[in-house]
């Protein structure tokens, strides 16, 4: 059942069953999701009495800033969506069905109860930390699928932009101690490439790049990614639409931040904050 456009009807005309049935009734229950089908707005919506918007098509979240997929950049209804929220509650990162990958003077650093990690990296030698879902267990794929729209929401603050450091955040088809190489890797992602900050997305033969970003140290900041169907990667900086890159990754994809250093920097310090993370995908 899907929408129809209802009858134009004239003083002293006899409304039949029919149209009161499909006009009325149909109708309704399209519009209240019961339909079996996507409900497709034409419009901006207002979800309350304020000025807050979502649906413009050239910033999906402009003020509303939604971010779940049932109800997210064009207010598009899906059904079935597998919804995975990073909160680091233990110091124990094992207790988070989170991996830690780290090498000698780097380290993550948990606190009960506050939701927020801290990867640190010494620059004084080549080295990396780097955080990732745990690996599947009882058959169960934890990876997230191109095809499935995934979206990706994760809250940061970087004590310092340096030259001998790199940081990820984003999904990548293998998660490892160093940046995606987009000629051998499907990945997008926020990336700190030792000399500017860009969303990046690669497909094992292409890239895609937006322009330089400017991040400020000691700054929250919160990036979002939505890849639409292998087609594009939406990148969003703050609820801002950045850029749509269309050079997009393929298959099976795992979230991963990293932050890894080349060394030579004098034993200083790069902290990486993590707050909150949001994963989806629409099973369907």
């Amino acid at each position: 059942m899907s929408w129809t456009t209802p009858t134009v009807r004239a003083t002293g005309y006899l409304v039949t069953a029919s149209d009161w049935n499909t006009d009325i009734v149909d109708n309704l229950a399209y519009l209240k999701g019961e339909a079996g089908e996507d409900i497709a707005f034409e419009d901006d919506v207002v979800p309350s009495a304020g000025t807050e918007k979502v649906g413009l098509s050239t910033n999906p979240w402009d003020e509303g800033h939604y971010d779940k997929l049932f109800a997210g950049p064009r207010y598009s209804i899906h059904r079935f969506v597998r919804e995975v929220l990073l909160t680091w509650p233990n110091k124990d990162i094992g207790e988070d069905q989170v991996e830690s990958h780290e090498s000698v003077a780097n380290s993550s650093i948990g606190a009960d109860g506050t939701g927020q990690i801290v990867l640190t990296s010494v620059d004084n030698a080549s080295a990396y930390i780097y955080v990732q879902t745990e690996a599947e267990t009882n058959g169960q794929d934890n990876s997230f699928n191109a095809s499935r729209s995934p979206y990706y929401r994760q809250e940061f603050a970087v004590s310092q932009n340096v030259s001998d450091a790199g940081i990820f955040i984003g999904l990548r088809q293998t998660p490892g101690d160093s940046l995606p190489d987009y000629s051998a890797e499907h990945f997008f992602g926020f990336v700190w490439t030792g000399a500017i900050w860009i969303f990046q997305t690669g497909n094992a033969s292409a890239q895609d790049v937006s322009g330089t970003q400017t991040i400020t140290a000691n700054k929250r900041y919160v990036v979002e990614f939505l890849l639409t169907s292998t087609v594009s990667v939406e990148c969003y900086l703050n609820g801002v639409l950045i850029d749509t890159l269309t050079v997009v990754p393929t298959g099976d994809l795992e979230w991963s931040v990293l932050l890894e250093t080349d060394g030579g920097g004098g034993a200083t310090e790069t902290h990486l904050t993590l707050g909150m993370g949001i994963i989806q995908e629409d099973l369907q």
